[in-house]
């Protein structure tokens, strides 16, 4: 657990600068997506709020599967195709997988649509009537729009730039989405109008997306020319397909493991029991939003450092973003601990305050998962993505079938410790492999010193106090902000031991990486095709 020695590897910088801009705008899509939880529980019943969970749930699950696996491939080929001159290549893989996305999107649509009434009584429960109907439909209709969204913005991403990805879905969608359905429960709107509200703003971010992605293209080959020749389509297409069609399943299966829980505790409880749960699970997802910003950015860099065969810098990258990643995730998760009952009140209401184990179940696998390291992003960076797809099929197992084993039993509670079985079985899976096959671990001294600072300053105290009395919310809370202060403090005063010199490096100098420029430009040579 030797720690990481001598200047950064400039990906280290990039990573701190990207993951940073990325890390706001998740901050920010956090507070709007708590938002707009808060608008439509006080707003609407909870059946009708649990409703509504639960359809854009299925959404953002079909969304998702409809993407065919473009987002971590992108990430993967275009830094690649940059480090080899091949601008041609990635400009004709992103309109494939652009394409692929659209056709996807538009073959679930239409299943959908045709269904649309099964599917409403089967997520729903029968009965759920015309409206019900009507917000499938909806939904049904943006499934392509945001599965080539977020196509495009995996592809801007791919081309080392984050800021799209950070101010069209990030900001921009969420913002939309909190206007549009502050005005429709003003309105009175049910079931119908409030899908619509929350799904239009995936119209104008295809647009924006799509734009701006152009546009990028254009200066890049302004700037580098157009490259190497093209290689033969067929050769192209071929190579993209091989490494995504195993992504494809694995990110099926996620998408049904991260957003399953819902529409099984809706159907098999009721939709106000999945609202609780709904809230409940929002803390954990905004927990992660930190992890999800570094590694959004990490992985194009990853990408580019395996590719120049430096793993030396890649293992130090990897073992550096997992400090980093608990020293964003560790804080939250152990406040969380303490507040779950009072956190739960504030974001859904005093009838709310039943998910508090839901919380504590799910922050405990989030620890864990996030001292596990970024380990299936370095196995998808490294070209094993059936190793990825073998964990990933193997979680969703553990949690499909724990699920139906506890929900029926125990409920929403049952459902976390599903989930949580799942999130650890699938990190554990992870670490063994990339110990096996790259003979790493995430584990360092940075990482041990990190996760000992946000169990002296934010676990210790509140355990202290409530062993001893019964604080109430407002002391565990003055606590908290006093730990969260020495914490800070500490991290300021390791700087240089924690390698968080990268962000004060990037405070001093803020001239931003153009697009395009490939993550290890100061580190390698463009390596030659094979």
């Amino acid at each position: 657990m030797a720690a990481p020695a001598g200047a950064h590897p400039a990906s280290l910088n990039k990573i701190a600068r990207g993951g940073s801009a990325n890390l706001v705008g998740a901050a920010g899509g956090a507070v709007l997506t708590l938002l707009l939880t808060w608008v439509v529980t006080r707003g609407t019943e909870a059946g009708v709020a649990g409703s509504l969970f639960a359809l854009t749930a299925v959404f953002l699950i079909v969304a998702a599967i409809a993407e065919l696996g473009s987002d971590v491939s992108l990430s993967k080929f275009l830094p690649h195709f940059l480090v080899e001159d091949r601008l041609a290549d990635a400009r004709t893989t992103v309109r494939m997988a652009a394409l692929v996305s659209f056709a996807g999107g538009s073959l679930v649509a239409v299943v959908l649509l045709v269904l649309r009434a099964q599917v409403a009584d089967a997520v729903l429960g029968d009965g759920s009537g015309t409206p019900g109907s009507q917000a499938v439909a909806v939904l049904a209709v943006c499934v392509p729009l945001a599965a080539v969204t977020n196509t495009v913005l995996s592809a801007t991403r791919g081309l080392t730039t984050i800021r799209p990805t950070v101010l069209v879905d990030k900001i921009g969608r969420a913002l939309l989405q909190v206007g549009f359905v502050v005005v429709a429960v003003a309105a009175g709107a049910g079931l119908g109008g409030l899908t619509l509200a929350w799904a239009l703003p995936y119209v104008v971010a295809t647009i924006v997306a799509i734009a701006w992605y152009l546009v990028i293209e254009r200066r890049l080959t302004a700037r580098t020319g157009p490259g190497l020749p093209p290689s033969a389509r067929r050769d192209l297409w071929r190579e993209y397909a091989v490494y995504t069609w195993p992504r494809v399943i694995s990110r099926i299966s996620q998408s049904i493991l991260q957003r399953a829980d819902i529409v099984l505790v809706a159907a098999l409880r009721s939709p106000a029991e999945a609202a609780v749960y709904t809230v409940a699970t929002r803390l954990f997802v905004i927990g992660q939003l930190g992890t999800q910003a570094i590694q959004q950015v990490a992985a194009p860099h990853t990408s580019a450092l395996l590719s120049s065969g430096d793993d030396r810098a890649t293992k130090r990258v990897f073992q550096t973003v997992t400090a980093w990643t608990m020293s964003l995730t560790w804080p939250f998760f152990l406040a969380c601990l303490a507040l779950a009952p009072f956190l739960l009140h504030v974001f859904g209401g005093t009838a709310y305050r039943a998910g508090d184990d839901v919380v504590i179940v799910l922050a405990l696998a989030a620890l864990l998962a996030a001292a596990g390291g970024p380990v299936d992003l370095i196995l998808l960076m490294a070209g094993r993505s059936g190793l990825s797809l073998v964990n990933a099929l193997v979680a969703l197992g553990v949690n499909l079938a724990l699920n139906l084993l506890l929900i029926p039993r125990i409920g929403m509670v049952g459902a976390a410790i599903a989930w949580a079985a799942a999130i650890v079985v699938r990190n554990v899976l992870g670490m063994i492999q990339v110990s096996a096959n790259l003979h790493w671990l995430p584990f360092s001294r940075l990482s041990v010193t990190v996760g000992g600072l946000a169990i002296a300053f934010f676990a210790v105290p509140p355990t202290i106090l409530k062993l001893v009395t019964d604080p109430s919310d407002g002391v565990l809370m003055a606590v908290l902000a006093v730990g969260a202060a020495g914490y800070l403090a500490a991290l300021w005063k390791l700087r240089d031991h924690l390698a968080l010199t990268a962000f004060t490096a990037m405070l001093r100098r803020r001239n931003p990486q153009p697009a395009g420029q490939h993550p290890a430009a100061e580190e390698t040579k463009p390596v030659p095709m094979s």
